[in-house]
């Protein structure tokens, strides 16, 4: 009997639980989707700021480009006067 009556309680927890469940998911489920849909904003946004920045990075190549050149040329002749490093 002790047997039966376990398996009656089992049951029982599990009808509790299959009408307690839309209860319990719905705002598990609502908070996930309101996380998921937080995130691919935020990394769409990411893109974006990315593209903006890659394009303007390649329109002012005619003003950096010279002067990187520049500043790398100054600090070649620089090295090539100090000589070789020393350890």
């Amino acid at each position: 009997m002790n047997t039966f009556l376990k398996v009656l309680g089992v049951i029982f927890l599990f009808l509790i639980a299959m009408k307690l469940a839309p209860i319990v998911l719905a705002p598990l489920l609502l908070v996930t989707g309101l996380a998921a849909a937080g995130l691919l904003t935020f990394v769409g946004a990411l893109w974006a700021i990315g593209c903006v920045l890659l394009a303007a990075a390649v329109l002012l190549t005619p003003i950096w480009l010279p002067i990187a050149l520049l500043i790398g040329f100054i600090m070649l002749i620089v090295r090539l006067v100090r000589g070789p490093a020393h350890a």
